[in-house]
């Protein structure tokens, strides 16, 4: 195959993976501009009905007229990622009949396509409301995340339409976005006829749509955790994300993850979050973390750090699913662990994309080797009226 021809292939197995193989794409409201450069803005027009109201009128009086206003919002152009990787013509002649370029092109494209839909799916944040283990029995959230089990998921898949429904939203098209072990554990637990759907009942494994909602499940939800401290921090204990071990440290010496010990804890949970949201520099406070270990923090994870207060630190993993947590700390625990589950209506996000990825190859001058470059411009935007017509369903990782 000529490479004009795989860049044709490799065009159409990307759009193939976009569009049908990854859940953002399916839940969220797509315009693909072809027209579309990095730095775009793109404007819509809300209408705002809030000064129209409903009165009572007498016949042959003049009646009151009430303004109708529109306001707008802007979704700029704020997604531009891409990949690169080399196929060597000698590699190509000794594969023989295996095609490494169309193998190579469908991992990159999945890498790229699965970035574009952790970005899509962190929206859930941006929901109107939170739900959690509050809302499975009165109206307000209460901050502790759900642990599903035989009583809280019938409530939930109940309260959710309920919550949903009390904000006015359309209840069509709706959907829920969970990750594989949410989906197992509701499969474990049935539910009873009265939560039936068109003659299917959502019992002992998975079968379909779950009391008027289409279920998808997905790799890329934003997992969320928070580290609380109960004092100071201890020479030598460690804390660990997703395998990254960092390392609180009286003397922050040479070893990577090293962590200095503050005058409080705050300093310390200051200079963890610093070393979190910057892994590959090393400073007074920190020493830079392996070049894989920053690969698992920046890429694998997409971790941000927030020292939310003295005594809290928040991890926020876009596209990281459910986090794997561990300390050894004395003073300081992990206190929540949870997924960000989409429930709502389908098209509450804006997302625009270009209608083909850009793609561009070129000859190495002293090789017999071509660099492959794929990139995707989008925009990603939940706006005020979107926000409505979903729930941020905060699920335990337990």
């Amino acid at each position: 195959m000529s490479l004009d021809a795989f860049k044709t292939e490799f065009i159409l197995r990307y759009q193939d993976i976009l569009n049908k193989t990854l859940v953002g794409l399916k839940v969220a409201n797509t315009r693909f501009e072809s027209g579309m450069k990095f730095g775009n803005t793109v404007t819509r027009f809300i209408l705002d009905l809030s000064a129209v109201r409903v009165r009572a009128f007498t016949n042959l009086t003049d009646r009151t007229i009430d303004p109708l206003t529109d306001t707008t919002q802007n979704m700029t152009i704020n997604v531009q990622v891409g990949a690169v990787f080399p196929i060597a013509r000698l590699e190509k002649i000794q594969a023989g009949p295996l095609n490494p370029a169309m193998v190579a092109g469908k991992n990159i494209a999945i890498k790229v396509a699965t970035y574009l839909d952790a970005t899509i799916l962190a929206e859930t944040r941006n929901a109107f409301a939170v739900f959690d283990t509050g809302n499975l029995t009165t109206p307000t959230a209460n901050g502790t995340t759900i642990t599903l089990s035989s009583t809280t998921v019938p409530q939930m898949v109940s309260q959710t339409y309920a919550k949903l429904f009390s904000n006015n939203a359309p209840m069509t098209g709706l959907c829920w976005v969970l990750d594989p072990y949410s989906v197992s554990a509701i499969g474990q637990f049935p539910i009873g006829k009265e939560l039936s759907n068109e003659g299917t009942t959502f019992k002992n494994g998975f079968s379909g749509p779950l009391y008027n909602a289409e279920v998808y499940m997905s790799n890329n939800l934003t997992g969320e955790a928070t580290l609380l401290s109960a004092g100071a921090f201890v020479d030598t204990q460690t804390i660990t994300i997703g395998g990254v071990v960092f390392t609180t440290v009286t003397s922050i010496g040479v070893t990577a993850g090293n962590v200095l010990i503050g005058a409080d804890a705050a300093a310390t949970i200051t200079n963890l979050a610093a070393l979190i949201n910057t892994p590959g520099t090393t400073t007074a406070q920190g020493v830079a973390l392996s070049a894989a270990d920053q690969v698992k923090v920046t890429d694998t994870m997409r971790l941000t750090a927030t020292a939310t207060s003295a005594t809290v630190l928040t991890i926020v993993g876009i596209g990281s699913s459910r986090l794997t947590l561990s300390e050894t700390q004395t003073n300081a625990s992990w206190s929540t662990n949870f997924v960000h589950a989409y429930y709502g209506q389908k098209g509450a996000i804006d997302v625009a994309i270009q209608d083909q990825p850009e793609m561009e190859m070129r000859d190495e001058p002293k090789q017999l080797t071509t660099n492959i470059f794929n990139d995707v411009v989008a925009a990603v935007k939940t706006f005020t009226d979107g926000s409505q017509y979903f729930l941020d369903v905060k699920i335990a990782n337990a």
